[in-house]
């Protein structure tokens, strides 16, 4: 038996009538399908207490729901933005949803896979090859996914605005989305793609692991730590380049394949960047830098890319290995 919850909110009920009558009549043609409404709900109920307190049977009948359909986008951002102990706070993350449509066919459908553990998209696999899974996330619909990733792009922005490439004037976030697309070769976990895009947040951006895991959960934050370099504030950065590469490089004996992952993607952006400006200024590039001695530089890259030799049969890490030699060779 699968029972649908179908949040509705009081300014969207009257315009969504012929949606529910949709969604009514799917339901008594399918067999082993319940639905349960929540109508009547103002965004502003879910933030009263009052309100709350005469509405215990909700909490009851939520617990029965394998799967909820939300009215709206407004009140999807209210339901996950509930404080802890509130009558619906954390029902999304235990509960799959999706957002009410025109076509109450195929969100019935599209419900009734969520509430089986299946794709929310498994129903329209035409449409999942035309516009790709926007990487894999445990129990997140195409939707979520998209949405996810979307915000995270905002954020990396917003977290890197002003800044520039060192001895440019190329803004700072191209590196970051060069490093996520990269990563997108080697993983679908889309974790792992959006610690890629936060890879210099921590240690270059006012943004700390408690806003990237208040947004993006604690595993993103984790990632993003273990990417994130001790820069020694306050002291001279020259004088200790060579301090916290060899860190990195003996970092990497401890780090998970994930992390790896965007170590590799990491550098191979980096190590494009070098080549065209190295090819463009000539040994005068080098000079933008910390450490200036090219050999150094060549120390660490090599060094970097030994260490990631488990990665030898992709393009990411082949395109590294050339670049390092064209370089430094």
């Amino acid at each position: 038996m699968i029972t649908i919850g179908v949040m509705m909110s009081n300014a969207y009920a009257d315009y969504s009538a012929h949606m529910i009558r949709g969604l009514c009549s799917r339901a008594k043609e399918k067999e082993g399908v319940n639905l349960i409404f929540f109508p009547g709900m103002l965004c502003s109920d879910l933030e009263s207490k009052e309100k709350s307190a005469q509405l215990p049977f909700y909490e009851d009948s939520i617990a029965l729901v394998d799967v909820l359909i939300v009215s709206d986008q407004e009140m999807l951002q209210m339901l996950l933005d509930q404080p802890e102990g509130a009558l619906f706070s954390n029902v999304l993350e235990h509960v799959p949803y999706i957002l009410l449509k025109d076509d109450t066919a195929q969100i019935f459908e599209q419900a009734c896979a969520l509430a089986e553990g299946q794709s929310a998209d498994s129903q329209d696999h035409a449409l999942e090859d035309e516009e790709g899974d926007l990487f894999t996330t445990p129990k997140q619909t195409k939707a979520q996914r998209r949405d996810r990733f979307e915000r995270a792009l905002e954020f990396a922005v917003k977290a890197h605005k002003g800044q520039v490439r060192k001895g440019s004037s190329v803004p700072y976030i191209f590196h970051p989305i060069e490093t996520a697309l990269i990563a997108m070769t080697l993983t679908r976990d889309q974790d792992i793609i959006i610690a890629a895009l936060f890879h210099d947040i921590i240690e270059d951006t006012r943004y700390s692991a408690k806003d990237i895991e208040d947004a993006f959960g604690s595993r993103v934050a984790h990632i993003v730590q273990m990417e994130s370099e001790n820069k020694r504030k306050g002291q001279d950065a020259s004088e200790t380049w060579k301090i916290r590469k060899q860190e990195f490089i003996d970092g990497l004996d401890h780090k998970s394949k994930d992390e790896k992952i965007i170590a590799l993607a990491d550098k191979l952006s980096n190590m494009r960047a070098t080549r065209q400006g190295y090819l463009k200024n000539d040994e005068r590039f080098w000079e933008r830098f910390h450490q200036k001695d090219k050999n150094m530089h060549g120390w660490y890259y090599r060094t970097v890319a030994n260490k990631l030799k488990e990665f030898e049969d992709t393009d990411a890490w082949k395109e590294l290995n050339r670049l390092i030699g064209e370089v430094f060779e």
